[in-house]
């Protein structure tokens, strides 16, 4: 096995549709958003006998906590992850990253590379570790799976026609969705990504016709906006924010989003991350109750793993323990 650095998008691209990866962030393209945000993105190719057979995406954080994170990866064949880790330590070690940054931190989708005794549990976690999974079908079926309520609520919306789903990659139009999540931030109390990343997401993915802005309005005044992203036959429910309504607004935008979906053949509407814990007091308890009642099921992945690389850590270690509630 050998690991080198590899530039080739569509060969990149085409490595994760083939190995039926479940996430969007060792896209190509995710890596160009942090590149134009300023982060260093590293892109290693994991040959054997010059057979593409893993690829990993990792990028450079600084600030007061300086480390190497990859988000949802490596996506290497099962048979070889045991021995990867080891060649990816080396690699950045013989590059001398570990000066750059004081910790490695990987949130994978497999089990098999948490099984390492130089990396330790980490304090936090990047992104998500689980998705909420919805397999595309036929309408009936999908409704059918949906909850009641839900069922009903959908049903409902597709009969009034004053409730509008408009779909866009119109920069100018993203203000609009930008107004409604920091609306919403303000109002549930959590901090929000910036507007830089959500914009750039939406520009650089759409220019391979990879993302879609659905803003939701009545009367003319936007209440609701989600931006999905397209990969790997999958539509990924990533950002989106919504105004108090008392209409199915809503509802209504989630059908057109998986219609969309199964338009642009999709097998699979991954809904992104739920609640850890089922508490009614948890800030994602609204959100994750809503995404459950369209049917679908849980996938729990690997838990977040770090490599220190400098006594430094040790003070990152600590800080988010404390973040967390856990020290």
């Amino acid at each position: 096995m050998e690991i080198k650095i590899f530039e080739d998008k569509n060969l990149w691209n085409r490595f994760l549709d083939e190995n039926n990866y479940l996430s969007f962030l060792q896209d190509f393209e995710y890596g160009e958003i942090e590149k134009e945000l300023g982060r260093e993105v590293i892109r290693l190719g994991v040959f054997d006998n010059d057979n593409l057979i893993g690829v990993c995406q990792l990028i450079g954080y600084q600030g007061k906590r300086k480390g190497l994170v990859v988000h949802h990866g490596p996506v290497i064949k099962k048979e070889k992850a045991d021995k990867f880790l080891n060649l990816l330590v080396d690699f950045l070690k013989k590059n001398s990253y570990q000066k750059k940054y004081d910790f490695l931190r990987i949130n994978p989708l497999n089990e098999e590379l948490t099984k390492t005794k130089d990396f330790i549990f980490a304090p936090t976690y990047a992104v998500t570790e689980n998705f909420w999974l919805k397999e595309i079908k036929n309408d009936d079926e999908m409704l059918k799976e949906m909850s009641e309520t839900t069922r009903k609520l959908v049903l409902d919306s597709l009969k009034k026609p004053f409730l509008e789903i408009e779909k866009t990659i119109d920069l100018d139009k993203f203000e609009i969705f930008w107004q409604i999540y920091q609306d919403l931030a303000q109002r549930k109390k959590f901090i929000p990504y910036p507007k830089e990343f959500i914009q750039k997401e939406l520009e650089i993915f759409s220019r391979e016709n990879k993302a879609l802005l659905f803003l939701g309005k009545v009367e003319g005044k936007y209440y609701s906006g989600a931006l999905i992203i397209f990969s790997h036959q999958i539509a990924f429910y990533h950002h989106s924010a919504s105004l108090p309504i008392r209409e199915p607004l809503n509802y209504k935008m989630q059908w057109a989003i998986i219609q969309e979906a199964k338009n642009r053949g999709c097998k699979i509407y991954n809904l992104w991350g739920i609640a850890r814990k089922e508490t009614k007091n948890h800030p994602w308890h609204g959100l994750t109750q809503f995404k459950k009642s369209f049917g679908g099921k849980l996938i729990k992945l690997a838990p977040t793993i770090d490599y220190p690389f400098s006594w430094k850590y040790c003070l990152n270690y600590i800080y988010e323990k404390i973040k967390r509630g856990k020290l």
